[in-house]
């Protein structure tokens, strides 16, 4: 497990600071540095249901609501690598429901491995 939560750290860490380019930078820095900030915690076994809960609320609400611009791209026919146009913000705005999918997967993990060490210190 510790490895998965030194992977997790490490990747949102990186997905925080790709995001430092980006327009919006600040939103997608701050969401992907919780994430990295829970799985640290994650790695000494912290695993805080005050944040990682949260956190998944966040995630999917906004998962949630990119997902009509997903649907337009999937039957648009366009590649997800193509620039993104003000014509098309669907592209950009699948990309990032892709990201916050990723991130709320890591988050339902880290409240899974949570319930499953909560579990063994009951044994």
């Amino acid at each position: 497990m510790k490895i998965v939560n030194i992977t997790l750290t490490i990747l949102f860490t990186l997905f925080a600071f790709f995001q430092l380019n980006d327009p919006d930078s600040l939103s997608w820095v701050v969401l992907y540095g919780y994430v990295a900030v829970i799985s640290g915690m994650a790695i000494f076994r912290r695993y805080n249901l005050a944040l990682i809960l949260p956190g998944i609320a966040i995630f999917a609400v906004y998962f949630v609501y990119l997902l009509p611009s997903v649907f337009e791209f999937l039957t648009s026919g366009e590649n997800l690598m193509n620039r993104m146009d003000a014509e098309k913000m669907y592209i950009e705005q699948t990309r990032e429901a892709g990201g916050l999918l990723i991130g709320l997967l890591a988050l339902i993990f880290h409240l899974s491995a949570r319930s499953k060490n909560s579990r063994s210190k009951n044994v």
